[in-house]
């Protein structure tokens, strides 16, 4: 039984030998048709205003089509490149958007008919704003009279044209590519074609000095070391290529292999915490920092992996919280599911967006606990969720990767097998809260609300679009109900949704304990060496025996059985 063999695991430290392999990031791209692509940027120039806001999100709608094209190997992709650098340049400098002339450049271009996009993480989660690029840009270009920029794609297509606007607007020669590295994300290989070659010798001709623009690093670094290495393959030396990413990064902390040394060879240079924040925003509060003012006991705290937490603050005067949800298109996806979710009397009202922060009215009240599970709190979670079948249903087909994440971490942790014929039935696809938590839920003496119901269903991490049944199997989880109070709270759902969940729902909480079980080991280990690596090593061991129990109850057999 696999409840007996975990006397043996709680008795041992946890294991950190394949953290890194656990299996949490989804696959986030999207397919788009090349048309729409078009289209939406069209518009958006046909009536542009002259705001900020608005050329940002041009700026990100350009570098996305670039980067389509650039990635598919269009004769049009150098035209969406000048494209994307006007709209840079008009950021960076104030240059002019001769918008006649934008528009038609798009519309001499043949999109595909569809293409594949990821979302460009920085902008969407990690609030990295253009313009702190560009001022780092300024600062390492006063010592360059020619600078050869590539951009890492996705991103790097925005990126790139920004740094190249900043220098070009500080007098540098400046010129860009963009590459893709390929491979395994602790082992990518960049491959640079005959052109981009020729681009490189020319400009070492000229004594460029090499730019590489990407955000992170990530884990790993491979990207980034594996285009400051075909560089110096190429005959670029090492001391005239600088790495200009959006955090600092501890090398020896990297995964890729050897990664300390490789990185060494070169020069680092970050944004970190952007400068163009809100106005009122004043007092940090992310990294972890917020459960400080929640929770009057440390030892209360949740776990939290505090690199991967959206940047938060609070106003000065404490009535306004600052949240980071994404720039453009994406932001403004957070916030329209937070509006709805406030129109549903289930959450607070936003106030509004600024520079890519969702803007909300700051919550005093009391944080709720599991010790609260009562038949008022399963009810109004039940009703939520009924609430988020109905009116947060997801467009987008559910993606097979949920299940492979699943049958994968069995394995890393377990050596189970998961049985072939275990599916992950999608009856209402939506866009999952993602945090089900306790501490997600706030009493403010009138009424429950649920707090962080936006952004976490539809990020870099699963589940994505899936079937309701992972908010309902979150709920039972981390609100550790009995099995008394899980058929109770099932009831009030199916009562309010008219959707009986009981025949899928067994999936659903073996998938969702065995993800978080996975997120929170790799969640320790690049927290290793801090106070944080305690409680994730302790909510790792949970979800652990969550997920042992769960597995059984679908018919995962050892992997010797399934042989």
């Amino acid at each position: 039984m696999l409840l007996e063999h975990l006397v043996f695991w709680r008795l041992e430290p946890m294991s950190i030998h394949n953290a890194w392999n656990a299996y949490i990031f989804r696959d986030g791209k999207n397919i788009y048709r090349g048309a729409d692509l078009l289209r939406e940027l069209c518009a958006g120039i046909a009536v542009f205003s002259g705001c900020r806001t608005e050329l940002l999100d041009l700026l990100l709608r350009a570098g996305e089509l670039e980067c389509a094209l650039s990635d598919t190997a269009s004769v049009h992709a150098r035209q969406a490149e000048a494209i994307t650098q006007s709209i840079a340049d008009a950021l960076v400098s104030g240059a002019t958007i001769d918008r006649e002339v934008l528009i038609a450049c798009l519309n001499a271009i043949a999109p595909p008919v569809e293409v594949k996009l990821s979302p460009p993480e920085g902008f969407t989660y990690y609030a990295l704003h253009p313009l702190d690029m560009a001022d780092l840009a300024r600062e390492i270009g006063r010592s360059s009279q020619c600078v050869a920029v590539i951009g890492i794609r996705s991103i790097g297509t925005t990126l790139g044209a920004v740094v190249q606007a900043a220098l070009r607007a500080d007098g540098v020669r400046a010129e860009r590519i963009t590459v893709r590295p390929e491979g395994h994300p602790y082992d990518r290989k960049t491959t640079l074609s005959p052109e981009q070659w020729r681009w490189i010798l020319a400009m070492c001709n000229r004594s460029a000095d090499f730019l590489v623009v990407d955000e992170g690093p990530g884990m790993s670094g491979s990207s980034f070391l594996s285009c400051g290495e075909a560089l110096v393959e190429g005959g670029v030396s090492p001391s005239r290529v600088r790495f200009v990413g959006s955090r600092t990064a501890e090398p020896d902390l990297l995964t890729a292999s050897n990664a300390g040394t490789r990185w060494r060879a070169f020069r680092f240079d970050s944004v970190g915490l952007s400068h163009y924040l809100p106005v009122e925003a004043k007092e940090y509060w992310g990294g972890g920092i917020w459960r400080g003012h929640a929770f009057v006991d440390e030892t209360a705290w949740p776990a939290s992996w505090t690199q991967m937490e959206r940047t938060k603050f609070l106003s000065k005067d404490g009535t306004r919280f600052y949240k980071y949800e994404g720039l453009g298109r994406f932001g403004r996806a957070v916030h329209e599911r937070t509006a709805k979710v406030a129109d549903g009397e289930f959450g607070p009202a936003p106030l509004g967006t600024e520079e890519g922060f969702g803007v909300y009215p700051f919550m005093r009240g009391r944080y709720l606990s599991c010790a609260d599970a009562n038949e008022t709190v399963l009810k109004c979670i039940a009703n939520y969720c009924a609430f988020r079948s109905e009116n947060l249903a997801s467009n987008g087909a559910a993606s097979p990767d949920l299940e492979m994440m699943l049958s994968f971490n069995a394995r890393q942790d377990f050596e189970l097998h998961v049985p072939a014929s275990l599916r992950l039935e999608i009856e209402h696809p939506v866009i999952a809260d993602g945090r089900m938590l306790p501490h997600k839920w706030i009493d403010d003496g009138r009424r429950l609300l649920k707090l962080d119901s936006a952004a976490h269903g539809d990020d870099h991490f699963f589940p994505g679009p899936t079937d309701i049944a992972w908010d309902l199997a979150g709920a039972i989880i981390e609100w550790k109900m009995e099995p008394e109070a899980a058929r109770f709270f099932l009831d009030c759902y199916e009562s309010a949704s008219g959707d009986d969940p009981s025949q899928r729902l067994r999936a659903y909480l073996a998938a969702y304990s065995v993800f978080r079980m996975a997120y929170c080991k790799m969640a320790s280990a690049a927290m290793r060496g801090t106070f944080e690596q305690e409680r994730l090593e302790k909510a790792y061991r949970r979800y652990k025996a969550s997920a042992a129990e769960y597995l059984e109850n679908v018919g995962a057999v050892s992997r010797d059985v399934a042989a």
